[in-house]
């Protein structure tokens, strides 16, 4: 991006090296050549012309440059700030791995040389409330985000609650096609200003990447590269392609694509991956992209077709990133992806989910749009998706452990390289940086620390899988070592995380206990319901749970069927569902799964409280929403255990799951929060905090 910003301030230089390189083509004469020739000259003596301007204004443009530097700079108390994410990192497991022994010489280095303390998370302390309050500074009622679904009061229906893409409404359809005359908005849900926002108008570049969810990108003076929440090509949130004979008898193919690989004989297999909906045609068919699959035995390898690509892997083998391209009518619709061969015999095969091409982006996922294209010509193809790392196709055994820490860290290593590039070349101003390692392998592996009762599979034989939560620590250890020497005498760095974690052993149905409790009513003899409350009786239903955390009252005039009224009544069922979940235990291990519940107008302020659920239930360490209730499923169960290997979680209440806080400077605050880090990174560029922010100043000494 600042190689691009350079050539656009000497463009009349490109302009004359344009024509020069085009010289040669002058040996072609033909009926227009005369033409041709007077409109080159045209431009080359524009390009002199403007050459020799830039150069005779050069010392005046310098001088203006200094004094907007001067002008911006003069109050601030570092000339940059560098503001980096460890999401997920716990502060009671970092200093349980220092007792240990585990020595982390750069978090030493921070924390004996500036500061060390728990962090403050939000209530509920997950990642879209967490990191909305980080940017904004405000709580959740005023930027808008308590979950990551959200519940449309129409429908029932749970929707994605950060981001929304909105169709245009104007079309010219002509029989099956439709070709939109206007273009769909991304809508971004969070409200309040974000704090790179608000140095950014007083003159201060920023650059922010892979902050989660900062999908679509905001726009403002400096660069974007969107995080957890973008979407892939097919618009989920990740589901990957899994090609065999059959599909796997354990695996949730909501979880994926599943798509039957055909033997054509003499070691030839065909296949199709499947892709996005036709962006033209009424009926929305799927476009589909052929592929062909080479076995050689001999070898223990698999040659794979598909479009103008070739790629060649023996069993257990990541793909480089690769182009995956689908036609729609004369539109190429681009992504690229990995494929790795689980299995030779029988043939079984993975493709990640197709994220979005940063060099061909069909939707935005940087600011400048150029960004991202700049960034893979630069550093080559890199993951765009929200969740790059494939839990679901570990949860689902396609992937194993192994594979799934490689994929982990070939992540890191990708944003590493896009961070080190952003702060060589920023020298003055705003860097914020997200890395999700810690984040994905506590979920995934936190069953193989010694506190855990998880009773899900602990297959591994190795170090590297056993020990995987405490490597991702000493992995972030081992970054800071190469950002440290980079840090110069008047910078300002923060580290942060968005929370901690802790165990997730045993599910509460928390729509099961609403159903069995005779809040949620199902139809006339059905006893269970599918997902997204698939039989359920609203006129009867009196409450319903939606996302990790979010418990609504079905309300007259503001559920399309709500049958519970405002006022008195509201709030007494608020009440009596309360005091019912505090009391509830588990069967099994005599336990409380909910540790409190919150009544939204309690904990959140300002305009949006609202579009909050009603009740905010916090799980005590161990538990979390089932995964059925968290997909809207009613009946059966209350109780079950957490099988998968997602194992770790964090949706507990904030005062279990301390997040951490890094500085290379001393603070003159005692128990900073996420709320705090805006203003504490506004004030450092001495601009004045804006007073709708209710975080405070750090007081960085």
């Amino acid at each position: 991006m600042f190689m691009i910003q350079w050539g656009m301030l000497h463009y009349p230089f490109f302009i004359l090296l344009f024509f020069l390189c085009l010289a040669p083509l002058s040996a072609y004469v033909g009926p227009g050549a005369g033409f041709v020739f007077l409109g080159s000259f045209f431009f080359i003596f524009a390009a002199f012309f403007l050459a020799f301007f830039q150069i005779l204004t050069f010392p005046f443009r310098s001088l203006v440059r200094l004094l907007r530097r001067w002008r911006t700079f003069r109050k601030a108390r570092f000339r940059r700030v560098i503001v980096i994410g460890f999401d997920g990192m716990d502060a009671r497991l970092f200093r349980e791995f220092q007792q240990e022994g585990e020595s982390f010489p750069h978090f030493r280095k921070l924390q004996t040389e500036g500061t060390f303390n728990p962090l403050w998370s939000t209530e509920p302390p997950i990642s879209p409330v967490a990191w909305s309050t980080f940017a904004t500074g405000v709580n959740p009622g005023k930027h808008n985000i308590f979950d990551f679904l959200a519940s449309d009061r129409q429908t029932y229906m749970p929707k994605l609650s950060v981001s929304d893409i909105i169709p245009g409404h104007r079309s010219l359809k002509l029989g099956d096609w439709e070709i939109p005359l206007q273009k769909a908005r991304i809508e971004l849900k969070r409200k309040s200003q974000s704090f790179w926002s608000i140095v950014s108008r007083k003159g201060i570049f920023s650059a922010v990447l892979r902050l989660p969810y900062s999908f679509p990108p905001e726009t403002f003076r400096g660069l974007m590269l969107s995080g957890l929440g973008t979407p892939d090509l097919r618009g989920t949130q990740g589901s990957f392609s899994y090609f065999a004979d059959r599909p796997p008898a354990d695996m949730e193919l909501s979880d994926a694509v599943w798509e039957k690989l055909e033997n054509t004989g003499e070691g030839v297999w065909r296949g199709a991956i499947t892709g996005p909906v036709h962006p033209f045609r009424r009926s929305r068919p799927v476009l589909r992209l052929p592929f062909t699959v080479h076995l050689d035995r001999e070898r223990k390898t698999a040659e794979i077709r598909f479009g103008e690509e070739t790629v060649t892997l023996a069993e257990g083998e990541f793909s480089p990133w690769k182009p995956i391209r689908f036609r729609a009518g004369l539109l190429s619709i681009c992504g690229i992806g990995q494929w790795l061969i689980a299995g030779l015999d029988p043939l079984r095969i993975y493709l990640s989910p197709i994220h979005i091409d940063p060099e061909r982006p069909v939707m935005p996922i940087a600011h400048p749009k150029i960004l991202s294209v700049y960034l893979a010509k630069l550093l080559g193809p890199f993951a765009t998706l929200g969740m790059a790392e494939d839990t679901w196709a570990l949860n689902g055994r396609i992937l194993s452990e192994e594979q799934f820490l490689a994929q982990v860290y070939q992540a890191q290593e990708e944003r590493e390289r896009i961070f080190f590039d952003t702060e060589k070349r920023v020298s003055e101003g705003l860097i914020v940086q997200v890395f999700e390692t810690t984040d994905r392998v506590q979920h995934m592996f936190w069953r193989y620390l010694p506190r855990s009762r998880s009773r899900a599979e602990r297959p591994a034989e190795t170090a590297e899988v056993r020990d995987a939560v405490k490597i991702s620590y000493r992995r972030m250890d081992e970054f800071l070592g190469k950002l440290l020497p980079r840090i110069r005498k008047n910078d300002l760095l923060i580290v942060v995380s968005d929370h901690g974690f802790d165990a997730f052993d045993r599910c509460f149905h928390l729509n099961s206990w609403l159903w069995e409790q005779g809040y949620l009513v199902l139809n006339e003899g059905a006893r269970e319901s599918g997902k997204f409350f698939a039989a359920v009786d609203w006129k009867r239903s009196r409450a319903y749970g939606i996302g990790l955390n979010g418990l609504y009252l079905n309300q007259a005039g503001r559920e399309s069927q709500g049958i519970v009224r405002a006022g008195a009544e509201a709030d007494d069922l608020k009440r009596e569902i309360r005091d019912k979940l505090l009391k509830s235990v588990d069967p099994e291990t005599r336990s409380a799964p909910v540790r409190e519940v919150f009544l939204r107008e309690k904990i959140y302020r300002g305009p949006y409280v609202e579009n909050a659920p009603d009740l905010i239930v916090g799980y005590n360490k161990g538990y979390r929403v089932a995964w059925e209730s968290a997909v809207n499923k009613v009946g059966g169960e209350v109780f079950s255990d957490n099988l998968r290997l997602w194992s770790g979680d964090h949706s507990f209440t904030r005062e279990q799951v301390p997040g951490i806080f890094f500085c290379n400077r001393k603070i003159g605050e005692k128990e900073p929060g996420l709320i705090d880090i805006a203003p504490t990174v506004i004030s450092a560029f001495g601009i004045p905090v804006p007073v709708h922010i209710e975080g405070r100043d750090l007081q960085i000494k």
